[in-house]
């Protein structure tokens, strides 16, 4: 459990540091909040497989 939640806090810190660096590249809703919200779960669904990986075998192997 404690994974998960750590998988799920990282994914997200990583998704905000992210979405600060790059900034909404794409374009997934019309306006311009809405389209923020969405890159950031975005970028949160890209990074959930990663810090998976990096948790799972960097970690804990």
């Amino acid at each position: 459990m404690a994974a998960l939640i750590l998988i799920f806090i990282s994914a997200f810190v990583l998704a905000g540091f992210s979405w600060l660096l790059l900034g909404s590249r794409f374009r997934l809703r019309a306006e311009g909040s809405d389209n923020d919200m969405a890159n950031l779960m975005a970028y949160f669904v890209v990074f959930i497989p990663i810090t998976f990986v990096v948790v799972f075998f960097g970690i804990g192997g």
